[in-house]
Order: structure tokens, then sequence, then C-alpha cells
């Protein structure tokens, strides 16, 4: 079963990965397929088909990433009822201002709001178990991760130019990660290499929808980054001889409670706006996940009955079959895991 959506971070869990690992296979079972007359080999398609949607079946998200859906949902629907309170009183102190009647200073009730809406953001880690970072994107796996730029590498520094030799250290381990960055190589390339070298410190570099490099690492380990890892380069993009630190800069969080202010009516007027914004994006995402979480729900029933009639339809086109029926299903019963019949047998 293949779920598809569109939250950021959210893969299907199990599908791609075994796919991958039975191409071979299905290459051998193929290539064996070809050789059949073309009769025999449509009725050997015809008969592998049950067996094809199987394997399609099983493909679909996790236990844990369902599960990490939900909470995540069940949060970030009490950060919505947060924000809707404070955008409510904002815009009548917003309201008040304007009319005239404003008293001075910002009034319990907003600054309460202010800081329920504030403390919620703060607990969103633990109380999403790491499934929502900070810029509101869902991980199936739960790993939320910061994104950062990291100061001399950019799009306009990577693209073309000489060859040069980047030496990384990070964590206070003295184990060199060094990059190769090939003389007139694209950008895309660059950041290729420094994805693979940076790996073993946890450290992923892609480029975003502008083109720039970006990376990120896990949250947990942001702060021993952020104060250890240094470059030493050739003297192009960073300077030769010994590693110095490396500027890293964090990207914007989807919500920036410090920088709310409620004390006077232009504040209270910038903060409105900000909170609104905000609400539109934690509003979309909950809604997303709502979608994944309708999908995933509805496809048990159908998991279920065809769950009931597996069994009698194997046995029935196993009965008589030739040597060639058994060398093309083969491939698809090996994609059936015990963990998937199981949790299928136990919903009859």
């Amino acid at each position: 079963m293949q779920i598809q959506n569109s939250i950021p971070g959210v893969q299907p869990t199990r599908g791609p990965r075994r796919d991958e690992a039975s191409g071979t296979t299905r290459s051998t079972a193929a290539a064996a397929a070809a050789e059949l007359p073309s009769s025999e080999a449509a009725a050997t398609e015809r008969q592998a088909a049950p067996l094809r949607a199987a394997r399609q079946r099983e493909q679909g998200l996790s236990n844990h990433t369902v599960a990490g859906a939900q909470r995540t949902l069940n949060y970030l629907d009490e950060l919505q009822q947060r924000l809707k309170a404070l955008q409510e009183r904002l815009a009548r102190r917003v309201a008040d201002a304007q009319s005239g009647t404003d008293a001075t200073g910002a009034d319990d009730s907003l600054t309460d709001s202010l800081r329920a809406a504030a403390e919620t953001w703060r607990a969103r880690r633990d109380s999403t178990s790491g499934f929502l970072d900070e810029s509101l994107r869902f991980d199936a796996d739960g790993q939320a991760r910061v994104r950062f730029r990291m100061r001399g590498m950019s799009c306009a520094t990577l693209e073309g130019g000489r060859a040069e030799t980047l030496s990384f250290q990070a964590g206070g381990s003295r184990r060199t990660m060094s990059v190769v960055l090939p003389e007139g190589a694209d950008a895309e390339t660059a950041v290729r290499h420094l994805d693979r070298t940076l790996a073993p410190a946890g450290v992923r570099a892609s480029l975003d929808n502008a083109g720039e490099p970006v990376f990120s690492v896990a949250e947990n380990r942001w702060a021993g980054l952020q104060t250890s890892l240094s470059v030493a380069g050739g003297g192009i993009r960073y300077p030769a001889g010994q590693a110095q630190p490396v500027r890293l800069q964090r990207q914007d969080e989807a919500l920036d409670p410090a920088r709310w202010g409620v004390g006077e009516a232009d504040q209270a007027r910038r903060t409105l706006r900000e909170v609104s914004q905000a609400l539109e994006r934690v509003q979309r995402v909950a809604e997303s996940l709502r979608r994944l979480l309708a999908s995933e729900a509805a496809a048990t029933p159908q998991d279920a009955a065809w769950a009931g009639t597996f069994a009698g339809d194997l046995s029935l086109m196993l009965n008589g079959a030739s040597y060639e029926t058994y060398v093309a299903v083969a491939p698809a019963l090996g994609g059936i895991s015990r963990s998937r019949v199981v949790e299928l047998l136990s919903l009859g």
C-alpha cells in the first residue's frame, strides 16, 4: 500500500527499499518469462498478478510513523488553540488602538496568551517526540533536524572555480573528513560531495529551492556542532593551514515568540501579522497530517478483505502450476514479510 502525501519529510518507510533489494530477482524473473511462448507468458502474467498486488499492499507507513503523525497532530491542534486565542486578543488590542480607546501597556489576558503560545512552541520537540522540526516539517522517522547555512558555502563560491580540498573536523574528534571539490564542478556536484563527506558527523547537505546549499543536523546534535565544526581549505574558499571554526547560521524558525511584542500598539500590530501567518502554516501542516492518517485508516478494511481471500487465491493458482509459473511468482512471494502477514491476519 503506497501512501501519497505532500508533507515534507514523509516517505514510505518500507516499499522503496524492498523494491531496491529485490531488483535483481525481478529482472531474472522477467527474463525467464520472456523466453516462454507468448500465450504461456500471458497466462503466467495473469497468475502472478495477485502476488504483485500483495507486494504493493505491503508498502506503506510504519506503525512508528503513524503513531508519530497522530501525536504531532494532537500537538498542532493544541498549538492552534493557543495561537487563535492570542490572535483574538491581539486583534482586540489593535482595534482599541485604532478607535482611541487603547490603554497603556498590555493587559494581563494578552500577556498570558502570549506566554502560553510561547511555552507550547518551546515544548514542540518533546510533545511530538521529534517528529516535527522547527520549520514545521514532519519527519517520518522522528528525527527532527535543524537547517543551517555554512559561511563560505554558497552557489557562487561552489560553482566553477579551481579544485580545492576541504578538511572538516567536528565534535572534538581528531578524525578529519576531507572532500575534493573538482575544478569547474557545478554547485549540485559540489553539494553531493559535501553530503557524502559530512554524513559521518550527522550533517547532510542539499540545495534549497533557490539553488543555494543548505545543511541539516539532528536537533540534539546542533549545539555541539555549532561550537565544534572547523575547516581548513587550500586558500580558495577557506584558508590553508590549521582548521578554523566555521560560522553556522541557523535557519529561521516557523514561529519566533521571542520577537513578539505587545506592549505598544505598533508592536501588537506587527505581532498580530506574524501570529496570523504562523497560524496559517500550522493549519496547513495539520490538515496534511489529517489527510495522511485518513488515507492510512481507509486502507485498513481493504487490507483485511484482501487477507481473507488471498490464501484461497494463492492455493488455486499454485495447484497444477508449471515450473515457469513458480519462477515468475517467486520474487513476489519473497517480497511478503512474515510481520506483514501476521499483521493482516490479525485484522480478520
